[in-house]
């Protein structure tokens, strides 16, 4: 080969490699100068983590302080979208190791948000046996770590209804609740719901250092941390241990029993039966525990004692002899003789007791539940004087009880009938049924509850459950003064006919409920049993006591109970006498101290021998 041609080789070589080193220089400054920045940046974003840290939502509490609704530690599994949604065999790990199906976890979690650095959360308190899955993995499956974090505590497990519960947020309320986003967990019904606000307290964060596998290596307070504050409590007005013995009384059974403070309208028991067990929404329910609850033909989501309308059967016959009295309609010596049945028109109505009650007055009508004198009352005072009757007492719309989905009861009117039936469509017969709490009259336990907290008392109260939110950080305690209290403007002469009426249900030789007497408490009540076309008669008890210084109301209702005497009647007079005694007699219900149980093992001990 010439000199030529090695020249030519050589420049050849010469110009290619200047090329390639330019190119190199180029490419080099591009990344450093011009993209560095944005590299840079990318970096950061991979290196730090910036990780929310949840507020420990806030308790609830009894009227004595007992705790109702608290929280523990619970792990829940988080991913970064960058690091995990282009990793098949990543996402197929995670999926294993958390028992979820790795296409929910790439397509649904990951896929909406895949070119971000923001963790999402791919799983909920984790179980040991998945926790323990997950750490054997957790090398293999980089952008997936672990964060401890606050889930629901049910010491007890009662009152699931009236609590309500927590679960993520739906798409459709993001809208309602600013500043939330998908994941975050808010109240679902009751007082979850109610107080969502006041509860959810808000969320703190921190900067985290992590490894090319996504592990955490760093955090501090160097890097910036704001620690969450926790939500308020909620100072309820429930009693626990009372609360407990209604939840009892009502195991196997279909129902509800409500108590109320007669002097505050303060609910101290909302049970509700059957129910479900609250730890079940604690973390995150499986759609096949949720079509379960919701496919049960006994409807345990149901809370029956706000939700649930029926008719009121003989326990709203006081009311109708408090109106039939203050309307001048009938005299404190009115009476009615009672064969057993009374016929109007065409149709004969039946009176419960095949027999007939013979004569009563206005204290019998109401001790033997007597069907024809509110037969014959009700004709007196019409529809429209029926429905002034209940109105009085609020039937017929909610009573503003907080809790979510209250059914408001129906009272009909004239209007009403008019209106359903047409102007000619419906007769007086329709008042018959109407007089003694049958036909279209609905009513829910509570209205009831606080019906006879009104005959008692002579007020109107609405039942309210939380008495004050309190602020830990701040040791602020607000307390509720925003309920109706309606003075009724009846005269104490009229009200207590129906007291003394009540008073007999329990304490007359022939009241319907003379099984609840006992010498050592003095209550006053009403039975009522409500035609039930799907089965057996529903069974209400009404009352209150102590008679000469009301204290409590009570309503229990028994569906298929077949009557208020033998199945709210103990229900009812059980709860209300347990409560009674409690305020007498604390020291008698008062929980010993260690000290003090201590102290009684050494007494029983040393007097042992006494009983040899």
């Amino acid at each position: 080969m010439t000199k030529r041609g090695e020249s030519v080789r050589f420049f050849s070589f010469l110009v290619f490699g200047v090329l390639v080193f330019g190119l190199l220089i180029y490419r080099l400054a591009q990344l450093q100068v011009v993209q560095g920045p944005e590299f840079r940046e990318r970096s950061e974003e991979n290196r730090i983590r910036f990780v929310e840290l949840l507020a420990p939502r806030g308790v609830m509490r009894d009227r004595h302080g007992k705790l109702l609704v608290s929280n523990r530690p619970s792990y829940t599994c988080y991913g970064i979208p960058r690091d995990l949604y282009g990793d098949s065999l990543a996402t197929t790990r995670v999926g294993l190791a958390l028992a979820v199906d790795p296409h929910e976890i790439r397509e649904v979690i990951l896929k909406p948000v895949r070119n971000t650095y923001r963790p999402q959360r791919l799983r909920r308190d984790l179980p040991y046996t998945l926790l323990a899955r997950f750490e054997e993995l957790r090398d293999q499956i980089p952008g997936a770590y672990l964060e401890i974090e606050p889930k629901r505590f049910y010491p007890y497990g009662v009152a699931p209804h009236l609590i309500g519960y927590v679960a993520e947020i739906a798409e459709e309320e993001l809208a309602k609740f600013p500043g939330l986003q998908t994941g975050d967990l808010v109240g679902k019904r009751g007082l979850e719901r109610l107080y969502d606000k006041e509860l959810r307290g808000v969320k703190g964060s921190k900067l985290s250092v992590v490894d090319v596998h996504g592990q955490e290596v760093e955090s501090g307070g160097e890097l910036g941390r704001v620690e969450p504050v926790a939500g308020s409590e909620l100072w309820t007005t429930l009693d626990l241990d009372v609360q407990m013995l209604a939840e009892s009384l009502l195991t196997d059974k279909i129902g509800s029993v409500v108590a109320l403070d007669v002097r505050t309208g303060g609910v101290v028991v909302m049970a509700s039966s059957p129910s479900y067990i609250p730890d079940v929404f604690a973390g995150s329910i499986s759609s096949s525990d949720w079509r379960a609850l919701l496919s049960d033909s006994t409807k345990p989501m149901l809370n029956r004692s706000v939700q649930t309308m029926y008719p009121p059967g003989s326990t709203i016959k006081p009311a109708m002899l408090v109106e039939g009295l203050e309307s001048g309609a009938i005299s404190p010596s009115w009476g009615v003789s009672c064969p057993g049945s009374f016929t109007y028109g065409n149709r004969t109505f039946k009176c419960w007791k095949k027999g007939g009650h013979g004569y009563v007055d206005c204290t019998q009508s109401l001790a033997q539940s007597c069907d024809v004198f509110y037969y014959k009352l009700g004709l007196q005072l019409g529809v429209d004087g029926i429905n002034r009757a209940m109105s009085r007492f609020h039937f017929g719309s909610p009573t503003g009880v907080d809790q979510t989905s209250e059914a408001a009861g129906l009272i009909p009117s004239e209007a009403y009938y008019n209106k359903r039936y047409g102007p000619n469509g419906w007769s007086k017969g329709f008042v018959v049924s109407v007089s003694i709490g049958q036909g279209e009259m609905l009513a829910t336990p509570v209205q009831l509850a606080a019906f006879a907290g009104a005959v008692a008392t002579g007020v109107w109260r609405q039942p309210h459950i939380v008495d004050g939110v309190y602020d830990p950080g701040s040791r602020m305690l607000s307390r509720r003064a925003d309920f109706i209290v309606d003075t009724l403007d009846l005269s104490s002469e009229i009200l207590d006919y129906a007291r003394h009426g009540m008073t007999e249900v329990v304490w007359g030789a022939a009241g319907t409920a003379r099984r609840q007497q006992n010498d050592s408490l003095r209550i006053a009540g009403k039975t009522g049993t409500a035609q039930n076309a799907h089965g057996d008669d529903h069974g209400w008890f009404i009352c209150y006591g102590p008679v000469d210084n009301p204290m409590y109301s009570c309503c229990a209702l028994i569906e298929f109970g077949k009557s208020g005497s033998g199945a709210g009647a103990p229900v009812a007079g059980e709860v209300l006498r347990d409560l009674i005694r409690r305020e007498l007699f604390p020291d008698l219900y008062r929980e010993k101290a260690p000290e003090e149980e201590k102290n009684a093992e050494q007494e029983d001990v040393a007097h042992a021998g006494d009983f040899r």
